[in-house]
């Protein structure tokens, strides 16, 4: 008999051990939860927010039931998270959203959204958003209660409008009509184009106080011709009186023409063959080269040469002792375009000044030499000339 209640015995003992090993495991479900933060709207704008559950490494989706004080913020749409299709029962009178959603798979990450919800701010108040219902499932449709902490939303009351106009002429006091208008916060970060009526040199922008421009912060004007060939950029600090006014009034803008100009060089110098290539980084108009002679000398360039890759773009000639004969003009103007790279090849005569470099940033642009064979047959691939661009 003993030995029969010993087997008995070991029989079951194995058997629980089996029973054991065999039962598929279940994922930890005690620190799964689902998570509404803070966020802030104002009165007649929107806020989108996620719902989000963390440890949801195994879940493979579930529900949730919100509801919001609809006083202060009504559901405008829900928007899909983590786990595809998602199904939603919105409700502005009773209060309430219900979200409900699912995957074949786990989301197979630590953090992920259930779904977003997108409230709009209805009047200025707090609601909070309370998760009344809360379930999740693994996809072996195994599922559990997790977890809630409840969000909030601040409704505010819409800020004040602040108005910057202005406008914008050409250096010699004509009208700039139809300008671009891009208006940069240095301080945060963004640019907004403003508002330009077409054949009129006005613009116009409106911000909105405490959020696109506060006292103290700089405003960068990058305003430019319609032919991006005229230019100006300038930056103005706000004061506190012109945030208590409203804004920034009548601040006009004058454009300048936009030059590439490498700046005066340096002796040794010698005149030769120079080419190489360079990149305007503004749009220009070019009737004018200009070549910076050294000084008591008749430093100048006999030939000027662009190309747009194969194609000549410019080929002009001096006219030798004659008037301006540092100068060379371009007629019919050519337009040069912003960011392109152009080449060229320049003849030149007696002792131009010469930038001793293999590649420069100069005004408007960057210069590079790729060769200069000096009138000594020598050559040299660190020499560029001093030339100016300009309209």
């Amino acid at each position: 008999m003993s030995r029969y209640v010993d087997l008995c015995t070991i029989l079951a003992f194995l058997f629980s051990v089996c029973l054991v090993v065999s039962l598929p495991a279940i994922p930890n479900a005690e620190s799964t939860s689902i998570n509404i933060g803070s966020y802030t709207t104002y009165v007649g704008s929107n806020v989108t927010v996620p719902i989000e559950i963390t440890n949801a490494t195994d879940v493979a989706g579930g529900s949730a039931k919100i509801s919001f004080d609809p006083s202060i913020v009504n559901v405008q749409e829900l928007l899909p998270g983590d786990f595809g299709a998602t199904v939603a029962n919105i409700n502005n009178t009773i209060v309430f959203v219900y979200i409900a959603t699912s995957s074949t798979t786990a989301v197979g990450k630590d953090t992920a959204e259930l779904a977003s919800i997108k409230f709009k701010g209805i009047s200025k108040g707090l609601t909070t958003l309370n998760i009344t219902e809360a379930y999740l499932n693994y996809e072996t449709g195994t599922g559990f209660t997790p977890e809630t902490s409840d969000g909030e939303i601040a409704v505010l009351a819409p800020p004040t409008p602040s108005f910057i106009y202005g406008y914008v002429f050409y250096e010699n006091g004509s009208e700039c009509h139809n300008p671009l208008v891009n208006v940069t916060n240095l301080n945060a970060g963004k640019e907004r184009q403003a508002e330009t009526c077409a054949g009129y040199n006005y613009y116009q922008l409106v911000l909105a106080n405490g959020i696109d421009i506060n006292a103290s912060e700089a405003l960068q004007f990058n305003v430019t011709s319609p032919a991006r060939s005229y230019s100006n950029t300038t930056s103005h600090t706000v004061t506190p009186e012109e945030i208590n006014l409203g804004g920034l009034f009548n601040f006009n803008v004058t454009l300048e023409p936009n030059v590439f100009d490498t700046g005066p060089g340096t002796y040794p110098s010698i005149f030769g063959v120079h080419t190489g290539n360079f990149t305007p980084k503004h749009t220009i108009t070019v009737s004018q080269i200009y070549t910076y002679p050294c000084s008591g000398t008749g430093g100048h360039s006999e030939r000027v040469i662009f190309y747009d890759g194969e194609d000549e773009l410019i080929n002009v000639s001096w006219n030798g002792y004659q008037g301006d004969y540092h100068n060379i003009t371009v007629s019919p103007p050519v337009t040069l375009l912003e960011g392109k790279v152009y080449g060229y090849k320049i003849i030149t005569g007696s002792y131009p000044q010469i930038i001793h470099a293999s590649s420069k940033e100069v005004t408007g642009g960057t210069i590079t030499c790729d060769k200069f064979i000096d009138a000594n047959g020598r050559e040299h691939n660190d020499w560029i000339p001093a030339i100016r661009l300009s309209p």
